[in-house]
């Protein structure tokens, strides 16, 4: 019985052995398992993790390519560009863009106008791209004539004519889009990156947006949106002192003035720069009107009299600028040519006249062989008006270099056969037998919205006979530049009741930058210090 017991006790205890090894080896299969699952693991991860760096390294191999491909185009258009600046400022524009164009654009010689037709016809519904190729190449505006099918007749402008030049025009909607499309490429990154932004509200000047109300005198079937001062978007208003406690938004004070317990608002801390030594402040402006009116004689009900002396108020109000540098006279006998400022009368608005008229003699410029101009002798002509005279804030070009004196010397000029252009194709500009003199009335004219008041820009080129000068020749003729710009003050009405004069809409979109703090809002762009930008601070619009 004793040997039965032990021997149960020793087979329990083998059993027991056999278990726990059973278990241990249980146990140590886990331990595998769990082993080869953590290392299966952090293979999947580690392959994860290598393809994640492979994936970021290419990335940043296809941006840094990228990157470098954008340098590369960027620095080929700006080496182009050069080229193009250069052959104008050797040839003229016109005959230069002719030139460029047959070197560095072989492909629109090259392809059959079938194709050249197909492109157009893909871009029908794009006026604006349109009216860009049309203006790049002498092919596509030879292609996208009066009689298209492709230029469609409610482009036309409905009173133009072959003789006048102008048989296609853009409507305010796609002249708006044609204009930022021009104006974007002269962007920094900074002004592009704020403008994509705001593309929806605001448009490409610094004191401007646009809203989507139309204007009361839209003409329909061609909206035109309101343009806004960027200074009247606020809903709050304060009290300026310094216009007789008239109430302006807020935008229209500084961030500093809004604080004082006696502001100014931003139009009367600004001024309109007649030249360099020269600034009009508002307050010169209205203490000439409130002198007249106090000492206006007589019945408002005798309206002859009331305009007289309306008149004189007008006439008397006269600032020049006497600096020798802008005095361009061509003889001693003459009037001098200084920069002036006035005030008069259109329709029923006074307006502030600017104006500067140098003369430059002809005989002063080295002329070709066969008595004609160089077009090189123009452009280095008006360059030098810009650097002794008012043309920059006057007549400002739509980027550095660009002169818009030498967008009218086109070869269909009226001046065109008396200009040499040195290059191009034979455009039937050719010399005359003999260099007869200009036509005494020849008159080349720019104008954009001048007369409304509206920051509008005149240019009208002329000639005429200096006092004193006994040739009759072209070589003894004058050429004269007038440029104009003129600035909304007030209606006539408001004359005798100062206290309604304010600076207007077009008196703060005129102001000189300089002269007054920028409005920090959110709708207002901020000052760019770029000076390569379109947009930056200084440079006139």
């Amino acid at each position: 019985m004793f040997f039965y017991s032990a021997w149960i006790q020793k087979r329990r205890a083998q059993r027991k052995l056999m278990e726990e090894a059973e278990t241990r080896k249980l146990m140590e299969e886990a331990e595998t398992r769990k082993l080869m699952e953590e290392a299966e693991t952090r293979k999947l991860m580690e392959e994860a993790e290598t393809r994640k760096l492979m994936e970021e390294a290419n990335t940043r191999k296809l941006m840094k390519e990228a990157e470098v491909c954008k340098e590369r185009d960027h620095q080929q258009a700006q080496a182009l560009l050069v080229t193009l600046y250069k052959l104008q400022d050797a040839i003229g524009p016109l005959i230069a863009t002719q030139v460029y164009n047959s070197h560095f654009c072989p492909l629109i010689s090259r392809l059959p106008e079938e194709l050249l037709l197909c492109i157009f016809d893909f871009l029908r519904d794009d006026v604006v791209a349109l009216h860009c190729l049309r203006s790049v190449s002498r092919t596509f505006r030879r292609i996208l004539n009066r009689g298209s099918i492709i230029w469609r007749d409610e482009w036309y402008r409905p009173d133009s004519s072959p003789i006048s030049g102008d048989a296609f025009y853009l409507h305010d909607v796609y002249n708006r889009r044609f204009r930022r499309l021009l104006q974007r490429d002269g962007r920094c990154n900074n002004c592009r990156s704020w403008n994509d932004a705001h593309s929806d509200s605001v448009s490409e000047d610094c004191k401007i947006i646009q809203t989507d109300v139309l204007s009361d005198d839209a003409v329909p079937g061609y909206p035109r949106c309101d343009v806004i001062c960027c200074f009247a978007c606020e809903s709050n208003v304060l009290c300026c002192h310094a216009c007789d406690f008239y109430a302006h938004d807020l935008s229209q004070f500084s961030f500093s003035e809004r604080h004082k317990s006696v502001r100014q608002c931003l139009g009367q801390q600004g001024s309109v720069q007649l030249c360099e030594h020269k600034q009009i402040t508002w307050a010169i402006i209205k203490s000439h009107i409130e002198k007249w009116r106090q000492g206006f004689k007589g019945s408002l009900s005798d309206l002859k009299g009331f305009e007289d002396q309306w008149q004189r108020c007008l006439e008397s109000f006269n600032i020049e600028c006497h600096d020798p540098s802008h005095d361009m006279r061509c003889t001693a006998s003459e009037a001098p040519t200084w920069p002036r400022a006035r005030l008069s009368l259109n329709s029923s608005t006074v307006v502030l006249s600017l104006q500067w008229r140098p003369h430059s003699r002809i005989d002063a410029l080295s002329l070709a062989a066969d008595g004609r101009i160089p077009i090189t002798e123009l452009t280095t002509l008006f360059q030098t008006l810009r650097t002794q005279g008012p043309v920059d804030s006057l007549c400002s070009p739509c980027r550095p270099g660009a002169l818009p004196e030498m967008a009218l010397l086109s070869p269909s000029s009226t001046l065109g056969r008396f200009i040499y252009y040195m290059k191009g194709e034979d455009d039937g500009t050719g010399p005359p037998p003999s260099i007869p003199p200009l036509p005494s009335k020849s008159r080349l004219s720019w104008m954009r919205h001048h007369g409304s008041g509206t920051n509008g820009r005149q240019l009208d080129i002329t000639l005429h006979y200096p006092t004193g000068v006994s040739g009759i020749g072209l070589s003894s003729q004058c050429l004269v530049a007038a440029y104009k710009k003129d600035i909304k003050i007030c209606g006539s009405t408001v004359m005798l009741i100062p206290d309604w004069i304010e600076p207007t809409h077009d008196w703060l979109n005129a102001m000189d930058t300089r002269t007054y703090s920028h409005p920090h809002a959110s709708h207002v762009r901020p000052q760019c210090e770029d000076m390569a930008c379109f947009n930056y601070y200084q440079r006139r619009k």
